[in-house]
Order: C-alpha cells, then structure tokens, then sequence
C-alpha cells in the first residue's frame, strides 16, 4: 500500500502552479504552467530510503501536462517492472488548496491536500486506504535546486509523526 508513495514526490512539486484552466484558453493555461515549473516535467530518478531498515529502492518517474493542463499527472515504476503507481495533481476549484490523488498497482488510493508552497517547501496532508484500513501521511517536499528536491514522507502512528521514507529526486539527463 505505502509503496505507492515512493512514486509520487516529483509530482507534488508541479502542484505549486496556480493557473485556472476555467478562467485561460488550454494554451495560455499550459504555457504559464511551463513557466513557472517547467523543470519539474520530464523524466526523473528517485532514490527511496526506509530510515527504519536502510533498505533503498530506485525508482524511475515521469510528470507531464494532462487533462487540458489544468492537472499534470505523473507516472512511476520499479526498474524491474514489479509495481507501478500514477498520480494527478491540481488545484480545489472551491478552496484553491492543492489536490494530489494518488493510486498504485496494489490497490491503495491516496487522497492528499496542502495550502501550497511556503518558500521551497510544500507539504501535504492526508491519508492512504488499502484493504488493511486508512493510515495518515505528511509529505514535507524542499526543492534543492532546479534539478533535485528532498521528500519526507513521515506515517502518523501512536499520536506521534514519524518519518517513513527519505526520497531524493533527481532528473535525469
């Protein structure tokens, strides 16, 4: 279930635009979405940490526009083809909050939302369902630079947050 937040950082990072596709022509839309994070879309590699065991996992990932480029969706993959997850990120038309849904090739359905960006982070909030029941999640996301970023995924357990998974994102070339 937890597995498909491996996938999902570089994504959560295109959530900061903040153009309206209701109020824009679909290419004005797109442009000043490429303006303001172009970078972010493209091919990705992430390296996935679990702090609790040490175990690493590479992952690959894609971000482009989708749906008229009011949303962006996201694509990730194990190298070895054993899992894959996709997302779709926005805005709440009614709160202007940033939407990410997130679901993966296990079943789980993430659902997540965050007032935006405060300098160089975002983070997020909200939960994963599978057939075990619902868990809380916080994704804190830094951008490092234009090409790398930092997610902590941190997992809310015993009244207490704490840290799941340590990604570090890089676009590949």
């Amino acid at each position: 279930m937890l597995k498909a937040l491996l996938f999902s950082t570089a994504v959560s990072l295109v959530a900061g635009f903040g153009v309206s596709a209701q109020a824009e022509p679909a290419s004005k839309t797109c442009a000043a979405a490429a303006n303001e994070l172009g970078f972010l879309v493209g091919r990705w590699s992430a390296s996935a940490q679990y702090p609790d065991s040490g175990k690493v996992e590479q992952l690959d990932y894609r971000v482009e526009p989708g749906a008229g480029c009011a949303w962006l969706a996201g694509a990730g993959s194990a190298p070895d083809g054993s899992f894959d997850a996709r997302d779709m990120w926005g805005r709440d038309p009614r709160t202007n909050e940033v939407v990410r849904v997130l679901f993966d090739s296990s079943g789980a359905l993430g659902t997540f939302r965050s007032p935006g960006w405060n300098g160089d982070t975002l983070v997020l909030e909200g939960e994963v369902l599978s057939g075990n029941g619902a868990a809380r999640f916080r994704q804190t996301i830094t951008r490092l630079n234009s090409d790398t970023f930092k997610a902590v995924w941190e997992a809310h357990r015993d009244g207490a947050w704490k840290a799941y998974l340590v990604e570090t994102v890089t676009r590949k070339t």
